[in-house]
């Protein structure tokens, strides 16, 4: 069921019903509402755009081989898809042969022959060094539990681990800080991606666990069940990870990319330990799977940017129903994992991919929407059940990547306004298509398609910015950070839907309506709620108004704070106008209080909220 298109009775009924719902965040929500004075994200060592490169999984489940990753590699480099940005060459599960007495992993050398030693033991050194020399990276797969995926869901597939009980325990549960330095430290790797089946698909009532196979640990993540998991014990292991890895590349040159499928409030914390995590379950090469992926990261625009990504998972082009027979439906894919800032991470057998393929994986003009210095993630601005419509901020002024989707397989005709792209629909515009390479005049301020089954139309549009002398916050989400969310109230219903902070929206997908006027800009967020926001003294004001969304009547407070200093505050159920002075400001903080705690939960919002130079 998607919250977006609830009628609005069914949504307030389930809004009350929020009011009842066990909070699932032990942190004190007051302690959350504290000005920090400062933007707590990560600065991005790496990952400064989102990453690209090649994971075999989806080619070659546990049937990779060292040959064939190599194979791959030569691709990259001969096809000219290495200088356009792919450049991390990963490998997934299957890798692992055993873990020793002494608790080193064996690798296996059926698959990786250069990893056999004189001295009877493993490395992956001679194998990351050959990456190297070839200018990529070397991504490696654990596990944030005991045993792997593959152990649980592939329990008579080649390659699983072999040997007795404890050493078919090749997950860094209790072995953290060692398989960290063995990883990042002796073997040189420079991505490791960390599944999670092991905290999940390994209880006590599953055969394989009574049976004695396998040791017991958890649930502590039940999927789509956040009220039976146990978020907290999840965070601790990814961040005893972090602080692991940290140790040994304490220059923060390394990509820890978290795979827990958007489950445990990951979007919550994901940012402090990991450069990129997964908002979804896994892909596969079918249209209504990568729709779902895509729909996982679409409307989480404010938990992303430079150093932190959402992960809707890979790139299917090249697979099933986005192969050289479908190009409508590949560059769609492409199109829209562009839009979003997803990590551009190739899942085919690049050795045998034909030029279709290469073609549209190694378009140049769309790998730049993507890789935008400024990391401003895509953000709705229309949708219906068979259209969307979204636009991305580029860093060069009055420049937007504009993405005009099909989702059906019927054709479908979709206009959208200059406006819409807060470009001034008065002033001269000009829209290139990324794909043909055509490009035109917009006329009459207006932007329209006629779209083909499943066709998204990637256009990149230049006019001149409408808001003269300043920017929209729901323009810059890169640049925003939210410190507190207000989740805990909702949480518990299990609307994985829900995004509790959203650009030009509610946190349940719809309109932004403050006073009896509907806005088109704006931030939609949950009461007890704090949004950090990246100024470094370039504007001089802070405008908005604020109030509870038209589905809530709940008496509210609205905070403002310059570098943690108290700039306004103002309370009650009517929206107030906020004009305050920033001059000089490195980071904005916009709090909203809810103080009836038994009322409920309230949408808020910060509608037109802009600031100016």
């Amino acid at each position: 069921m998607t919250i977006r298109h609830l009628p609005r009775r069914r949504l307030a009924a389930i809004l009350a019903l929020a009011a009842c719902a066990p909070a699932v965040h032990a942190d004190d929500a007051a302690s959350n509402l504290r000005p920090s004075g400062r933007f707590s994200v990560r600065p991005a060592v790496t990952a400064a755009t989102p990453p690209m490169g090649w994971n075999p999984w989806n080619a070659f489940h546990t049937q990779v081989t060292e040959a064939k990753i190599m194979a791959v590699a030569q691709a990259l480099k001969s096809t000219g898809l290495a200088d356009a940005g792919y450049r991390y060459v990963n490998m997934d599960d299957g890798w692992w042969l055993k873990r020793r007495a002494d608790g080193r992993i064996e690798i296996r050398t059926s698959m990786f022959p250069s990893a056999a030693l004189p001295d009877g033991g493993t490395s992956f050194r001679p194998y990351v060094e050959r990456l190297h020399s070839m200018g990529l990276k070397a991504g490696l797969y654990t596990e944030i539990g005991r045993n792997a995926c593959s152990q649980a869901w592939d329990e008579h597939g080649a390659n699983l681990p072999v040997g007795t009980r404890p050493e078919r325990e090749i997950g860094t549960y209790g072995h953290q800080a060692q398989d960290m330095r063995l990883f990042y430290g002796e073997w040189g790797f420079d991505y490791v991606k960390v599944d999670a089946c092991g905290v999940a698909d390994f209880q006590a009532e599953k055969p394989f666990v009574k049976d004695g196979t396998y040791r017991a640990l958890g649930p502590y993540m039940v999927r789509s069940r956040p009220d039976l998991s146990e978020p907290k014990v999840v965070e601790r292991l990814y961040a005893d990870l972090r602080a692991a890895i940290d140790a040994v590349r304490p220059d923060g040159d390394f990509i820890l990319s978290i795979c827990n499928w958007g489950e445990v409030h990951v979007a919550d914390w994901g940012k402090d330990y990991g450069q990129m995590w997964r908002t979804s379950q896994d892909i596969s090469a079918n249209w209504w799977s990568m729709l779902h992926n895509f729909d996982s990261s679409a409307g989480r625009a404010l938990y992303a940017g430079p150093g932190h990504w959402n992960d809707p998972d890979m790139l299917e082009v090249g697979l099933g129903e986005f192969d050289a027979d479908h190009p409508v439906e590949a560059r769609a894919h492409m199109s829209l994992w562009a839009i979003v800032n997803a990590p551009l991470v190739l899942g085919a057998d690049l050795s045998k991919a034909p030029p279709v393929v290469l073609d549209i994986i190694g378009k140049r003009e769309v790998i730049a929407i993507n890789q935008d210095p400024a990391g401003n993630q895509g953000v709705i601005v229309a949708r219906t059940t068979d259209t969307e419509t979204l636009v991305k901020s580029m860093a060069q002024a009055g420049t937007k990547a504009l993405a005009l989707i099909n989702r059906s397989a019927r054709p479908q005709a979709l206009s959208v306004a200059l406006g819409r792209l807060n470009l001034d629909p008065a002033a001269p515009a000009t829209m290139r298509d990324l794909w043909t390479g055509q490009e035109r005049a917009v006329e009459r301020g207006v932007i329209s398609a006629e779209l083909a089954p499943h066709e998204t139309r990637l256009l990149l549009v230049r006019g001149v910015p409408e808001l003269k002398g300043g920017v929209y916050l729901g323009e810059m989400p890169a640049r925003i950070n939210v410190a507190a969310d207000g989740r805990a109230q909702i949480s518990a219903l299990r609307f994985a839907s829900w995004a509790p902070a959203q650009v030009n929206a509610s946190p349940a997908g719809t309109p932004l309506i403050v006073g009896g006027k509907r806005r088109d800009n704006g931030i939609g967020v949950l009461s007890d709620s704090r949004l950090e926001v990246r100024l470094d003294k370039e504007f001089s004001r802070f405008r908005t108004v604020a109030g509870a969304n038209d589905d809530t009547a709940r008496p509210l407070t609205f905070r403002v704070y310059g570098d943690g200093k108290l700039l306004f505050e103002q309370s009650g159920t009517q929206p107030v106008e906020i004009d305050v002075p920033v001059r000089g400001v490195r980071t904005l903080e916009l709090v909203v209080e809810g103080k009836d705690r038994e009322a409920g939960v309230a949408l808020a919002t910060w509608a037109d909220a802009r600031l100016m130079r």
